[in-house]
Order: C-alpha cells, then sequence, then structure tokens
C-alpha cells in the first residue's frame, strides 16, 4: 500500500484557527494514497537524491508533533525549520504549517530553493525550477502503481498537495524506464588536522547541531543531525578560534557521512 504524507487539517476540521503544534497527530500526518476528486498532477524530482530528501522532510514533519496545521500561521514551521538547514525533525516549538508550504518545506530541505506558492500556482512554481519532470498522464495520476518515493503530488485546481513516502507496485519497471539523473555531487570534508587517542569513542549530540565540512562555524554544513544523534570519533579533531571540533562519522537517513561537529555540543556515551 503506498502511503502519503501531508499538512491536512487543524484539530476542529478547519484550515485556521486552533492551537500551535499538532493536537491530534493527524493535523500533519500520513495516511493510505487516494484519489482527490479534483485529480491528480505528479511532480517528480529528476534526481533520485532530490527524491529521497524530499521524502525524508514529509515523514519527518509528519512524526514531529510540534508541527501543527493553520493557513494563516502557514511559514511558522519553514521559519523554524531554517536555523537546521530545514529538517524539520530539528523544530523544537510548536509552530504551524499548511499542504502547500510543507511541499515546499520539504523542497528547501532538499536543496531546492523556491518561493511561497500554493496549490493552484505550485506546478509553475516547481516546474519553473528545472528540477521536475511533471506527469498529467492517467497512468501517473490515476492510481499509485508507478509512483516513486518523494513524488509530490497536486491537485488539478486548487485544492491540495501531497508527498509520496513509499514505492508504488510498478516502481522498478518506472525507474528502468527512465535514465537516472546525475547524482548531486556531496560535500567532502577536509582532513583532520590533530589526533588524541582519549578522544576516540562514541558521543551524542546535545542538541540540534550541523555537520560541517570543516571545523567552524563559518564552514559549509553537510546535514543538521537532530538532538540525540549518536556519532562516531577515532580521535581526530582540529582546533580553531579556541575550539575543539571533533572529526566524527555519523548515520544520516542510513547513509554514513564523516565531517566536524563543535565539541561544545557532544557528550561522551
Amino acid at each position: 500500500m503506498v502511503q502519503i504524507g501531508s499538512a491536512r487539517l487543524n484539530e476542529s476540521g478547519k484550515t485556521t484557527g486552533g492551537k500551535a503544534g499538532d493536537q491530534t497527530a493527524r493535523e500533519v500526518s500520513t495516511q493510505a494514497w487516494y484519489m482527490h476528486i479534483k485529480g491528480w498532477i505528479v511532480l517528480r524530482a529528476k534526481d533520485p537524491a532530490v527524491r529521497e530528501k524530499i521524502a525524508y522532510a514529509m515523514a519527518a514533519a509528519c512524526a514531529n508533533e510540534h508541527i501543527g496545521y493553520c493557513q494563516s500561521h502557514r511559514t511558522g514551521a519553514t521559519l523554524a525549520a531554517a536555523p537546521y538547514g530545514y529538517d524539520p525533525a530539528c523544530i523544537q516549538q510548536d509552530t504551524e504549517t499548511d499542504c502547500s508550504e510543507l511541499v515546499r518545506l520539504c523542497c528547501l530541505y532538499a536543496g531546492i530553493k523556491v518561493p511561497s506558492f500554493n496549490t493552484a500556482s505550485e506546478k509553475t512554481v516547481l516546474e519553473k525550477t528545472g528540477h521536475f519532470t511533471v506527469y498529467t498522464d492517467g497512468e501517473h495520476c490515476n492510481g499509485p502503481e508507478r509512483l516513486l518515493r518523494g513524488d509530490i503530488l497536486v491537485t488539478r485546481t486548487k485544492g491540495h498537495t501531497v508527498v509520496v513516502l513509499s514505492d508504488g507496485a510498478a516502481a522498478a519497471q518506472e525507474r528502468a524506464a527512465v535514465p537516472a539523473a546525475q547524482p548531486t555531487k556531496e560535500t567532502k570534508a577536509e582532513p583532520a588536522k590533530a589526533y588524541n587517542k582519549a578522544l576516540a569513542g562514541t558521543y551524542r549530540t546535545t542538541a540540534a547541531l550541523h555537520l560541517r565540512a570543516g571545523a567552524g562555524k563559518s564552514k559549509a554544513s553537510m546535514t543538521v543531525l537532530p538532538k540525540g544523534t549518536a556519532v562516531k570519533c577515532y580521535g581526530y579533531y582540529t582546533v580553531t578560534n579556541g575550539a575543539r571540533w571533533l572529526y566524527v562519522q555519523a548515520s544520516v537517513q542510513g547513509v554514513n557521512k564523516t565531517g566536524f561537529c563543535s565539541g561544545d555540543y557532544l557528550e561522551r556515551t
């Protein structure tokens, strides 16, 4: 069964009002794919890595009960996630979003910089980025079989938008039919400059923390690790402006990434 995720309605079943945060665990949540009465259009990111990031961000938002629904305060979750590389998992205050702004937040997390849009303008705005293929045919839009995890669905007229969180039954054939896009080039971390065996071990982040390509806040952020993430250090580090940055490895969405984390926000386990 294909699963989708979206921001739906507030705790009273309305589009505005209510308390910040998800009061029912259904305001921003997952559900089985269904055929919307207004019909779907499929927007598929050309890069599989981007699709995976879009899906991750939607799943993270659906799991974070700090994120509720309200059209009047729709940009709240986007603003709250901005300091953390737009990762919805890192939001730690009660806030709000709506269906199209949440899809925008997922795109921002995936590295696609898009302005605010609604469901009426979503297809046009996303298509203009050059990152998406648009499907309007019945094979892709009238059933879940050909959908891929990370696809974005939007109604043909103003209405609703969701992100696909699991592959359809014909996903393997769908991937084989379209040449894979070149993967996004990954940022590589600088080498560490010092070693101390006593620093080797496993740590946990004490706050949402950037994994950076080098030692220092000016270095590029490779991702944001949620509070409590386990990281491994083999004893390598770099000191910058008197602060020690550990060279660590962390599992991010099932992929090991290596970079620098500030030692001020790591505790040994």
